[in-house]
């Protein structure tokens, strides 16, 4: 009987190993299997940042620049690994399915263990010239030769840039029509509703001289209080243009007026406020100068950005009008593996005439896979 028992096992171990053997040959062969583009990717990357003068965060915010009197050096040293992040990806024909997560989260910190949980960065799907989901913007970028790459992972002021929920549509080559998820904030009232969704249209052409124009329209609503009711819309608009000049240099300048929260650091003020039962829109404007210089195996970048607000509506308090300066070497000196060494410079000044600077020095290692 032990025998009979064990050549049994043995037989069906046997069985068992033959049908896994059969079942992965069949889906490795077979054509539907081979036509699905199955990739993982991501990369780790750790940053060593010293603030001379302020703790601006694991990444530079001007916010976080003292103004006024409170202006005294008070330097800061910190290594983290927010900005590592996962992503998967399925591709089939014009069909792709994209998700991707970080770890940038701010309510945690490793006084006892690290408890960092990931955040969602992209999860849509695209269906020929429809994307459908969370990804970047269509105001922003098409071709990112307007968005200097910086070893911080904010990046420069005045800047396009959010990442949302949207329906897509490429138009024509280089035309992009999206419905956005609308997000905006009023000084001064109980709430806001956002009666429709923002509307963007933009063109993008690539080449040795590349180039870009969006439009943004929002529409929303005070939603209680003594302007309950009160509706505003508001207009916006993006351009820019990068050109190369010489081998491997590059030059781009954009400009934005009147994107709200579109414009990086544009959110700091609120896209309005109400003012003796009337809602008033903030307005404002930014640039984005860049040059890119490389060295043959390294890159040099050296960006300036600055947001100016209309403050005739603005408090004592909030922002009037802020930069930042960056300039960094980075380089490869293995497969997938980039360094990069940074000096950036962040000033802001509110609406009270109170100003301030801070100087962050940064080194960044990043493996990508």
């Amino acid at each position: 009987m032990k025998e009979i028992s064990q050549n049994n096992l043995l037989a069906s171990a046997v069985k068992r190993a033959t049908l896994c053997a059969a079942t992965t040959a069949l889906l490795t062969t077979t054509p539907i299997a081979n036509a699905v583009d199955i990739k993982v990717g991501g990369y780790v990357k750790t940053d060593a940042i010293y603030d001379l003068d302020a703790d601006l965060g694991p990444s530079l915010a001007v916010s976080k620049v003292p103004t006024g009197s409170d202006t005294s050096s008070d330097p800061s040293f910190r290594i983290h690994s927010l900005q590592s992040r996962l992503n998967f990806s399925a591709s089939h024909d014009s069909m792709k399915v994209f998700i991707e997560a970080d770890f940038f989260t701010g309510d945690s910190s490793e006084l006892v263990s690290n408890s960092r949980h990931e955040r969602l960065r992209h999860a849509y799907f695209k269906i020929g010239d429809l994307v459908i989901g969370q990804t970047w913007s269509t105001f922003m970028d098409a071709n990112w030769v307007l968005y200097p790459n910086t070893v911080d992972f904010a990046g420069p002021a005045g800047a396009t840039f959010v990442r949302q929920s949207q329906f897509r549509w490429t138009i024509d080559d280089g035309f992009d029509f999206a419905l956005e998820n609308p997000e905006n904030r009023v000084s001064g009232a109980p709430g806001v509703r956002d009666t429709l969704p923002d509307v963007i249209l933009r063109y993008a052409s690539a080449g040795d001289v590349s180039w870009q124009i969006a439009g943004l329209f929002q529409q929303f609503e005070v939603d209680g209080g003594a302007a309950d009711g009160e509706s505003e819309s508001n207009f916006g608009v993006t351009g820019g243009v990068n050109f190369k000049v010489g081998s491997g240099d590059s030059i781009s300048v954009k400009a934005n007026v009147n994107s709200n929260r579109y414009t990086y650091y544009g959110w700091l003020n609120p896209a309005a406020v109400v003012d003796g039962g009337d809602i008033e829109l903030v307005d404002h404007t930014a640039m984005v100068a860049a040059y890119n210089h490389d060295w043959g195996g390294a890159t040099t970048t050296i960006a300036y950005g600055m947001v100016e607000f209309d403050d005739d509506y603005l408090l004592a308090t909030e922002v009037d009008n802020l930069n930042t300066f960056h300039i960094n070497y980075r380089w490869s000196p293995y497969q997938d593996v980039n360094f990069g060494v940074e000096v950036s410079r962040a000033e802001q000044e509110l609406v009270s005439g109170d100003d301030g600077d801070a100087t962050r020095l940064q080194f960044g290692a990043q493996y990508n896979f």
